[in-house]
């Protein structure tokens, strides 16, 4: 399996790892990430409704977000979530129906506090996550 080396980051998120030791920025290209999309709590709410997820943990979880009153609630939520041991197709499903806010939100609440490789590396694939979620997003809801 070859490594993900790349880190997709906002200008702001791109001045957080910037800040981290050397060491830890050593082998990681940074990439731009100048996507926008504006999601609004009604799509979010929507896609929510839709998911169906298998495992009983994320549905607890999900009815917490389902009465969250905002997207920083909901990012905290995630961010205090072990998603340890979840399901990676029920993950999948959990992000695309959070939308990228609350992924950037934890992007930037994980990066700097990163200490290890494998920090930088969960957040590298939140930013690919988030990456993708924002083409399809672009696509789909313009």
């Amino acid at each position: 399996m070859h490594m993900m080396t790349e880190l997709h980051l906002t200008a702001a998120e791109t001045k957080l790892f910037n800040a981290l030791p050397s060491e830890l920025q050593d082998g990681w290209t940074v990439v731009e990430e100048t996507q926008k999309f504006e999601d609004t709590d009604r799509n979010v709410r929507t896609r929510i409704s839709i998911i169906r997820l298998k495992d009983p943990k994320l549905n607890a979880f999900k009815e917490q977000v389902k009465n969250a009153k905002d997207q920083n609630e909901v990012a905290n939520l995630i961010s205090e979530f072990d998603l340890q041991n979840v399901a990676q197709p029920d993950l999948a499903k959990l992000f695309f129906a959070l939308g990228t806010e609350p992924l950037s939100k934890i992007i930037q609440i994980t990066l700097p506090k990163a200490t290890t490789d494998k920090d930088i590396e969960n957040v590298a694939a939140l930013s690919l996550i988030r990456n993708a979620l924002l083409r399809s997003f672009i696509n789909n809801y313009s």
